[in-house]
């Protein structure tokens, strides 16, 4: 018999893995005792977990069917904490002496009309409780009608005569908990779901054969080595009846499970991986950008995107159908795209999602049932895959990065240590995830406030060091029309910009006079050593234009990082990377300017 489960939104349910659960039990036994946490969670059952909405990360845990707790991590103290509900405070007061307060006779149902409880109603508590503990309440006859958080100690409770003692999550009137008695597995759960199995499998493979039908261009699978992509791969490969090449690109920021199951994954099927090296990219990236960031993400496209569109175009003869395993339950943005879609910053690819409507427990169910391998690090704890330095990730993966590979996490603190020394930031913006954001948040700022840190709310990138401020504004001249004279904060590498400036017309650099011109039809460009700059031409919307593209061609000279996205847009074969850096070949280019509209990492700075 089966009974609906209300989880809180948007409702993408998982497996707790190995990992997953040592972590509950070992927040579940520091909080009410030794051996706790096996017992609420025991290894005999199939336990699910659903990420809920929260400053960082929190999971709802599901034993028999009901949500027993919420298994949160605290930034502060940087390790979780298990919130009771009603039905885990039950089952935790049945195995556990910590953490408890009596009731007086006749509170409960002041606490059922929605009052917190004060210290005149205890009738007794465990005396090592702390402020802001997880506690379970009892009525005088031992059973349990509350859980909630502590608001003063229990000395406090015990000696005071008034106070607010308990703040109240959950209550009701006293019954047992609803233990299942009856023991399950995963191979159970497969089953009992096989017929929606079935029904998103066919859907997914009825999708992978109509867009494959429509578009006539070479098929890879995007392999990240996670396990949306792993199922995508298990339904491309019966919708075609052929093992597809896999397109990954190895960001060198992967941890080394990772490319190992993408090798072993390949190996099994003989595959060939399409797909670039970026070696050290971002350790060299990283001090021209700064730390990556959710609203400044300049590594994806320094990273993945550039290098994706150079090997479509290199190794894919310039387009490709890419299957990918993107879901609409992952984030707000995912949820909004269309299934089929193309990236201008990947130029010939067409992406298209096959499970996009899938939620995490099918994917799993889905990759139980095959009998795939899947990445190991799900085992150790993980929630995803990919690069192990991602700002999307919740502190709590980073933390798990420290445990698990602590020298990858040695080397990116003390990157992060000198950029929090040179720009000013204290230690805590490293150790609670600050970095994360280039404007935090208002909930990360509230909390830098609580703390009483001295954390400002935007931090800058090097890149921005580079502004162009203009002196003199615009003026008209009776022979030359237009000019602007204005300055760059720093010096220029005029012998740098030379090899971009040919994309406004002919170029002539003279490192005697240490001046750079460009003649750019009737308007002309000159750009001096020391930042200073002058632009002339027919009109005021003239010169304020091409001074907007002149500012994002130089940046986009000195900032290059390589990332190759814009080479293989031009239809001129005008652009290359030469000795790291982007360059234009003045005979092949035709001064379209087409160029300054395409997407480049170096705009972002």
């Amino acid at each position: 018999m089966s009974r609906e489960v209300k989880i809180s939104p948007p409702g993408d349910p998982f497996p707790a893995m190995d990992g997953h659960l040592t972590r509950a039990k070992n927040a579940i036994d520091a909080q009410f005792g030794d051996e706790v946490g096996s017992k609420l969670l025991p290894s005999d059952k199939t336990i699910v977990m659903n990420k809920v909405s929260s400053l960082d990360a929190m999971y709802e845990i599901v034993v028999d069917g009901l949500i027993v707790g919420r298994l949160r991590f605290d930034i502060p103290k940087r390790g979780y904490t298990f919130l009771l509900s009603l039905e885990g405070a039950r089952r935790i007061g049945a195995v556990s002496k910590q953490k408890w307060v009596t009731l007086h006779d006749g509170v409960l149902r002041y606490l059922k009309d929605g009052a917190n409880l004060m210290v005149p109603g205890v009738a007794g508590c465990d005396s090592g409780i702390q402020v802001d503990d997880e506690v379970w309440l009892a009525n005088p006859d031992g059973a349990v009608v509350a859980s909630g958080i502590s608001r003063m100690t229990g000395e406090e409770m015990a000696k005071e005569k008034k106070g607010f003692a308990v703040k109240i999550r959950a209550v009701d009137d006293p019954a047992q908990p609803l233990d299942n008695p009856k023991t399950s597995t995963w191979e159970d759960a497969v089953e009992a779901n096989s017929n929606d199995l079935i029904a998103v499998e066919e859907e997914a493979i009825s999708f992978v054969k109509r867009t494959a039908a429509k578009q006539d261009a070479p098929i890879v699978v995007g392999f990240s080595g996670g396990k949306d992509s792993l199922a995508t791969y298990l339904v491309v490969e019966k919708a075609i009846e052929s093992s597809p090449p896999i397109f990954f690109m190895d960001t060198g920021i992967e941890l080394p499970e990772t490319i190992e199951h993408i090798q072993d994954f390949a190996k099994s099927r003989d595959l060939p991986i399409i797909g670039q090296q970026a070696g050290d990219r971002f350790w060299e990236s990283v001090d021209v950008f700064g730390p990556p960031a959710r609203d400044f993400r300049w590594c994806c496209k320094v990273l993945k995107l550039g290098p994706a569109a150079t090997s479509i175009a290199d190794e894919m003869g310039g387009e490709t159908l890419s299957f990918m395993g993107q879901r609409k339950l992952e984030s707000f943005q995912r949820s909004i795209e269309p299934r089929v879609t193309e990236n201008p910053w990947v130029p010939g690819q067409i992406s298209a999602n096959p499970i996009q409507n899938w939620n995490a427990l099918e994917v799993w169910l889905y990759i139980f049932r095959e009998k795939a391998d899947f990445n190991p690090l799900y085992n150790e704890g993980y929630h995803r895959m990919g690069c192990y330095l991602c700002p999307s990730s919740p502190l709590a993966e980073l933390e798990s990065l420290r445990e698990t590979h602590p020298e990858y996490h040695q080397k990116w603190e003390s990157k992060m240590h000198e950029w929090a020394e040179k720009y000013g930031f204290p230690d805590e913006w490293i150790e609670m995830g600050f970095w994360r954001w280039k404007k935090l948040p208002k909930g990360q700022m509230e909390l830098v406030n609580k703390l009483g840190l001295d954390i400002e709310p935007d931090r800058v990138s090097p890149g921005e060091g580079l502004e162009l401020q203009v002196t003199k504004g615009i003026a008209p001249c009776t022979k030359s029309g237009f000019s602007l004279e204005g300055a760059f904060s720093t010096g220029i590498d005029l012998n740098r910009v030379s090899k971009v400036f040919p994309i406004f017309g002919k170029t002539r650099l003279s490192e005697e006079m240490g001046a750079l011109r460009t003649k750019a039809g009737e308007n002309s460009i000159t750009l001096f050593t020391s930042g200073s700059v002058v632009v002339r031409g027919e009109s005021e919307t003239t010169v304020e234009r091409l001074i907007e593209k002149m500012e994002r061609a130089v940046k986009r000279a000195i900032f290059c990082q390589e990332c190759g996205s814009c080479v293989p847009q031009c239809e001129h074969g005008a652009l290359s990377i030469e000795t790291g850096k982007i360059s234009v070949d003045e005979e092949k280019c035709t001064n379209c300017l087409k160029c300054d509209n395409w997407p480049c990492p170096t705009y972002l700075a």
